[in-house]
This record gives structure tokens, sequence and C-alpha cells, in this order.
């Protein structure tokens, strides 16, 4: 009986089909291409790139969790690590230890996530159109009033360094290598704890409450505004150390390299089973969509078409996530 109640609650679950969807792809895609997608170089290649969008996504997903949405994380990142390199460049911070690039970009996410928290929080506005307004408003002084340069080939030593810290290096049959970025620890570790949080504390359960229904989570004992005042600005440091994770893995700090970030992050969270309306989502579907787009991104040129289309298959999982988010909100007012 137990087994069979186990077995319902599986399959009424977002994240379960989203699984055998990723598992599919893999079986098409390696038989496409001849065989060539599980190729050791390939897998790691896939791992790597699901590094910055999956800490991304750890933090959309707190926020859609609560019935939010954060626009602004990109051009929060962007901002933090591009004053933070610039600062550890200028004062020769960074030279043999990256801490203090981190500490800084953290730092500075944390600030600008606040911003996003007491606007949110005290002014109950729509939470996509205020995060919009702040996406501009960063942006803005990032190129505008901080006028900040691209830093490549000055980057500090230590930032370069980390970005080149390799747990192991692997080989395909064609004599292709790849390294597997350290980095990918982070990732990891970032999961584990966005799982407990959500799982195992009164922080998460606040989330998941306020999202569910806000009027009835604050009858309920729960401080609305300070849950979230805390969650934006946690998702702000998220955002600046993810931003400095993306600096070292690709050895170069650019503020404008991660515009319209949210339009890849956003739908695979939605897609890993995140609610447009708030009140459901989990670290499992959230990483299997991210390992989907990572797979879809990096095998499309194996299979024979264009990466042009990438636009084609995103624009698509937008729709999909939607669906699905729609499909799930109506089934659970049943």
């Amino acid at each position: 009986m137990k087994k069979s109640t186990a077995l319902q609650r599986l399959l009424k679950r977002t994240e379960f089909y989203i699984f055998l969807v990723l598992i599919a792809l893999i079986i098409v895609i390696q038989a496409v291409s001849g065989g060539q997608l599980l190729e050791p170089n390939i897998v790691v290649t896939i791992l790597r790139t699901m590094v910055v969008d999956g800490l991304f996504a750890l933090g959309c997903l707190l926020v859609m969790v609560s019935g939010g949405f954060d626009m602004s994380f990109p051009a929060i990142a962007a901002l933090s690590y591009s004053l933070a390199t610039t600062i550890c460049l200028n004062n020769g911070w960074c030279q043999t230890t990256a801490w203090a690039g981190f500490a800084l970009s953290i730092i500075f996410g944390a600030v600008l996530g606040m911003l996003n928290g007491v606007i949110i929080s005290n002014f109950a506005l729509n939470t996509m159109l205020v995060t919009l307004g702040t996406q501009t408003f960063f942006t803005g002084l990032s190129m505008g009033l901080f006028e900040l340069k691209e830093i490549t080939s000055t980057l500090p030593k230590g930032l370069r360094a980390l970005g080149e810290w390799s747990l192991f290096e692997v080989q395909s049959s064609a004599g292709l290598s790849a390294s597997m970025t350290g980095l990918f620890i982070f990732l990891i570790i970032a999961a584990i704890a966005t799982s407990f949080v959500l799982n195992k504390t009164m922080f998460g359960r606040a989330l998941y409450a306020i999202g569910g229904n806000e009027v009835s989570a604050e009858r309920a004992g729960f401080n609305v505004k300070k849950t979230k005042f805390i969650l934006y600005t946690v998702v702000g440091a998220m955002a600046g150390f993810t931003g400095m994770i993306r600096v070292c893995m690709a050895r170069q700090s650019i503020p404008k390299a991660l515009v319209n970030k949210e339009m890849t992050i956003i739908p695979a969270v939605i897609l890993g089973g995140a609610s447009i309306y708030g009140g459901e989502g989990s670290v499992f579907g959230t990483m299997t969509a991210i390992g989907i787009i990572s797979l879809v991104s990096n095998s499309m040129l194996l299979v024979g078409i264009d990466t042009y289309w990438e636009k084609f298959f995103n624009g698509l999982i937008i729709l999909i996530g939607i669906t699905i988010s729609s499909l799930q909100a109506k089934r659970n007012r049943r």
C-alpha cells in the first residue's frame, strides 16, 4: 500500500517526467550522433556548461518558490563581478588567491539584492516589474556611471588560477581532451545546501507557504516582509558569487557577458517543475532541466543542426515550461 502511494506521488510530479525526457534525449542524440554524445570529452563539456547556469538556476528557484520572478540577477552578477575584478586589479589583489574577489562580489551582490528586497517587501509591487526596473538600473550603473571596462589578459592571477583548477582530464577515442573544472564542486555544494534549506528549514517552509498563498502564510505566523527581504539579499549574494565563478571559468571579466541570461535560466527553472504562481519547485527538477538545456546546446553540431537553431529550442522550452506550469496549477486547484 505504501509503495503504491509513493508511486502515485512520483507519477504526479513534473520532475519525474522531465527526468524521463532527459534520458530519452540522451538515447536519441547518442543514436543520431553515431555514439559521439557519450564520449568522455563531450560529457565533461556538458557538465562544465552546467556550473554557471546551475548556480544561477538555484537562486531563481528560491525566488520562484516564493511566487516571485527575478529578472535582475544577470545584471547583479555582472555589476558585482565587474566592480570586484576592477578593484582587485587596481589594488594588486587576487594575485595568489581569489578570496578577495569573491568576497567583494558577494558583498556587492548582497547589497544590490537588498535593494530588490526593500522595494518588494515594503511596497508589495509586482516582482517582475521591480526586477526589470532594477535590471536596467544596475546595467546603467555598470556601463554608464562606472564605465566598467573589459578585463581579459590582465585578469588577476589568483582568479585565473582558480579557473584553471581541474579535477581530472579525459580523452575521447579520437584523441580530443577535456578537463573537468574543480568549480563543479561548488555547484554540488550549492545544490545540496539549497535542497536542505527548502526542505529542512523554517525559511524554506516560509518560501513555499508564501508562494502558495501569501495571506495564509502571514496568518500562519510567517514574517512575509522579513522573509522576502532575506530572500532577495541571499539571491543577490548568490548572483555575485556565480558571476565571479564565471569570471574564473572564462578567464575574463566582461560587463555585457550576461545580457539576456535570464531568458535561458528562468524557463529552465519552470521546465524543472517550478510553478509560475509559486509554491512549487525542487532542486532535482531544476538541475534536470539545466541538464536538458546544456545537453541540447552542446550536442546540436553532433546531430548536424546549426547553432542558430538554439534560440528556436530555447523558445520552445519557454512555451513547454509555461504550459506545464499552467497545467500543474490547474491540477492543484482541483
